[in-house]
């Protein structure tokens, strides 16, 4: 028998899947680290805190 899909939970690995991807292709292109809105460079508290973190604190 078949459980049925929890349609939310999906959607979250979803998202949390794609941010990581995201995040894996900034460290190839070099720009991982850096506030993709103002380019300042991320707070090493804040990418230990959350590793997929695109934005700096003035910006999220």
């Amino acid at each position: 028998m078949d459980s049925p899909i929890d349609v939310d939970r999906l959607a979250r690995v979803e998202t949390e899947v794609a941010d990581v991807e995201r995040a894996l292709s900034r460290l190839d292109q070099g720009s991982y680290g850096s506030c993709e809105a103002c380019g300042t460079e991320l707070e090493d508290e804040r990418l230990a805190e959350t590793p997929i973190v695109r934005t700096c604190g003035a910006h999220s």
